[in-house]
């Protein structure tokens, strides 16, 4: 019998490692999630900031105070910072724009999304060892936020919710 437990022990440790991404695939990942997120159908609209109607997951909040355009967003010790400028319309590349205008920063993600006339992207940067600062945008929304590598596939997908939700074009 512990012979077969011995087994059992080094099988799961096998499936184990070869189920841990990379920090190279959880961005890969999560920049597929954006995409996916920037693609489909707005999130309904559950939380307003300013005048503005927004998607908010359950469990986040939006820190007060907070003016008509920017609001910290939090979950626990998160926190993510959203700006909307309801000048910019859906086709809007004036985040992405302010982003790109430093050439000496170094972003180890680029990523731009294009569809029925609207305009997104997401950017990664390393910030330290083992933080990353990510950046996702779509038309007049920005949200940023500062986290660990094997995080970034579930908070750009949701970020990407968020700001997708947000209609700048009225």
């Amino acid at each position: 019998m512990p012979r077969n437990g011995l087994v059992l022990v080094l099988l799961l440790s096998v499936i184990l490692a070869g189920c841990m991404a990379t920090p190279e695939e959880q961005i890969t990942q999560g920049i597929a999630n954006a995409r996916e997120a920037f693609q489909g159908e707005p999130e309904k609209p559950n939380e307003k900031v300013g005048k503005m109607d927004l998607y908010l997951p359950k469990g986040y909040d939006i820190e007060e105070p907070s003016d008509d355009y920017n609001s910290m967003i939090t979950k626990g010790n998160d926190s993510f910072i959203l700006f909307i400028n309801p000048n910019e319309k859906g086709a809007s590349t004036f985040f992405y724009d302010l982003q790109k205008a430093d050439p000496e920063q170094i972003w180890i993600a680029d990523e731009t999304f294009r569809q029925h006339g609207r305009f997104g992207f997401v950017t990664v940067k390393e910030i330290a060892e083992d933080q990353l600062e990510l950046v996702v945008s779509s038309g007049g929304a920005k949200m940023t936020t500062m986290t660990g590598k094997n995080d970034v596939p579930q908070k750009m997908e949701w970020m990407m919710e968020t700001v997708r939700s947000i209609n700048t074009d009225e």
